[in-house]
């Protein structure tokens, strides 16, 4: 058996390395997961770059802030194709009003995509459809199509068009000539 002061000793070991463990009583609470992490400026330095540094760390710097503007328009984009797909939910569950007031949202912020607008037109005009308006229709059915002529004549969609239809023959080949192997 263990008398009093071995216990006491052994509390105060317990408690001595509960106190003096790192990080145990100063760890911030978590963020919820939909907040994101912002930096504060004035905590934050920019450093200048090093001039001695090696040409393929410059390069790749260089490449990184390239590719940052790029990154920033390829989320918009995607945000925009969130906008547009929500807009189609509202007009599958007939609210043209807001279904349409979404559309000309995402249609007055594209930013040089356009098979996007192409969509967006498109809706459009099957919201027009639908609550009868039919010059309106007219209208956004012209644009789309106006759009798709020149999406046609766009070489990088034309070169694209070319790769998918040389799958697709491709993929008829095998369907023929696999002997109903490929065959649901």
């Amino acid at each position: 058996m263990l008398n009093n002061s071995n216990r006491l000793l052994i509390l105060l070991n317990v408690l001595a390395i509960i106190l003096f463990c790192t990080g145990c009583c100063n760890r911030q609470a978590r963020r919820p997961s939909g907040q994101k992490f912002t930096p504060d400026p004035s905590q934050t330095e920019r450093r200048p770059a090093v001039q001695d540094a090696s040409a393929g760390v410059a390069a790749v710097a260089e490449l990184s802030e390239r590719q940052l503007p790029e990154r920033e328009k390829d989320r918009r984009t995607q945000e925009l194709y969130k906008r547009l797909e929500f807009s189609f939910d509202m007009y599958q569950k007939e609210n043209f009003d807001g279904a349409l007031r979404e559309v000309e949202r995402v249609q007055m912020d594209i930013n040089d995509d356009p098979y996007l607008e192409m969509q967006t037109w498109y809706l459009s005009a099957m919201i027009y459809h639908k609550s009868g308006k039919t010059s309106r229709r007219s209208r956004a059915m012209r644009k789309m199509l106006e759009v798709m002529e020149t999406l046609q004549k766009d070489p990088r969609f034309r070169e694209s068009f070319e790769e998918g239809m040389m799958s697709q023959q491709v993929i008829d080949m095998a369907l023929s000539k696999g002997e109903g192997r490929y065959v649901d």
